[in-house]
């Protein structure tokens, strides 16, 4: 590996820099260096838009596809049902017992 002095690395962080503001400039994306703050002219960013609320009626994924198997009245969180789909598979490759149980008291 390489090692470089001060001096190389200063140089390369400069080069780094000016390729960097290049890359911007032909983009015409404004370049914040240094710790400089936006001037009042440059509105700031608007804010994400706010997530629809969930639908509490029909549940998606795993949940889902089991409440639908099992009857629209059973509820069944998708992480509940992802440990159960886990010890069936370990049960059917025979695994350790303790590490079943294990997963069984997640569930409880």
């Amino acid at each position: 590996m390489a090692s470089y002095d001060e001096a190389q690395f200063d140089r390369m962080r400069q080069e780094a820099i000016a390729r960097a503001r290049e890359m911007q400039r032909r983009a015409q994306i404004p370049i914040n260096f240094g710790g400089e703050h936006r001037s009042e002219s440059t509105p700031p960013p608007p804010p994400p838009a706010p997530e629809p609320p969930a639908n509490t009626q029909q549940q998606g994924g795993i949940g889902g596809i089991l409440s639908s198997i099992l009857g629209h009245d059973t509820k069944i969180d998708e992480e509940k049902a992802l440990i159960g789909m886990l010890i069936y598979i370990l049960y059917k490759n025979g695994a350790d017992v303790k590490l079943m149980l294990a997963l069984g008291y997640l569930l409880l």
